[in-house]
């Protein structure tokens, strides 16, 4: 396993402020532990005291800046750890939910500062050790450092009037608890009591996609995902995402990416860097 899962970056304690530089990949998305001080993030320098844990999606790049006497950890964070850690549980699409957009989780209970230092010295340990770097190890840690902090995070509430971007998110809930299930959009529209023509309008206004296709890349990047970092055989894949045999599962993931899931699986093992985030597309990009 190289930097391509994830990376780590410690930062001294600053003497004076300074501008912190993020040196990960484009499209890693970034977990920062401030353990002490005060971190400035934006351009309008939102002021965030420490303990806090605070998170970046790829898609994104924070402006940061340490004040003097300040101290942090980062981690850089591929889809595929993030994909990793949140699993394919119904709990985890809370998980899903909170990477979806940039958090502070503010830490005010004693007891769990230390877990967290811990937990982000144990990853690190993990990935200075070239004889370990197991991405199931740093798939748990990660886990463990998300639920703590949607366990301790309070998202802003919607602002009134914003009932179109509800049902998305909603449809989005569903949609992480029931892709595996293989559901009609019909059925979606009837969970969440709108009209099928109404979710149709919204998924296409926001995303630029139907809910159909937001169904399906969501099965194609759990697909990818299991490809790639599992050794089971396609008919296990196949089952596990639902579908009634191997055949089937091949057509659906050669009409939607142009390859079959035994050439996709071929190609990533000899990929690196930019090729292979570019051919792992799926997490960031859903939806």
């Amino acid at each position: 396993m190289n930097d391509d899962y994830a990376i780590v970056q410690d930062e001294r304690e600053a003497l004076h402020q300074r501008t912190l530089r993020v040196r990960f990949p484009d499209r890693f998305a970034t977990l920062l532990f401030l353990h002490q001080g005060v971190l400035l993030w934006g351009e309008a320098e939102e002021k965030i005291t420490g303990p806090a844990l605070c998170f970046w999606p790829g898609s994104s790049r924070p402006q940061l800046k340490l004040d003097a006497g300040s101290g942090a950890r980062l981690l850089g964070l591929s889809d595929t750890i993030l994909l990793d850690a949140i699993g394919a549980r119904a709990e985890s699409v809370h998980l899903r939910m909170l990477v979806e957009r940039a958090f502070n989780a503010q830490l005010e209970e004693k007891p769990k500062i230390p877990q967290v230092e811990k937990m982000f010295s144990w990853f690190g340990h993990e990935m200075e050790t070239a004889e370990l770097r197991s991405p199931m190890t740093l798939s748990a840690y990660l886990r463990l450092l998300l639920i703590t902090a949607l366990r301790v995070h309070n998202p802003e509430p919607m602002e009134k009037g914003v009932e179109q971007a509800n049902i998305l998110r909603r449809f989005r809930h569903l949609v992480e608890l029931h892709y595996r299930d293989h559901w009609q959009i019909s059925a979606y529209a009837n969970e969440l009591g709108v009209e099928y023509d109404r979710l149709h309008r919204i998924c296409k206004r926001v995303t630029g996609r139907t809910p159909a296709e937001l169904v399906h890349e969501r099965l194609i990047a759990e697909a990818k995902a299991r490809l790639e970092n599992s050794g089971h055989p396609l008919k296990k894949i196949a089952a596990d995402l639902g579908f009634a045999d191997g055949s089937r599962f091949s057509h659906f993931f050669k009409r939607r990416t142009d390859m079959s899931p035994g050439a996709y699986r071929a190609i990533v093992s000899r990929l690196g860097g930019d090729d292979l985030n570019e051919l792992r597309r799926g997490f960031s990009d859903w939806p």
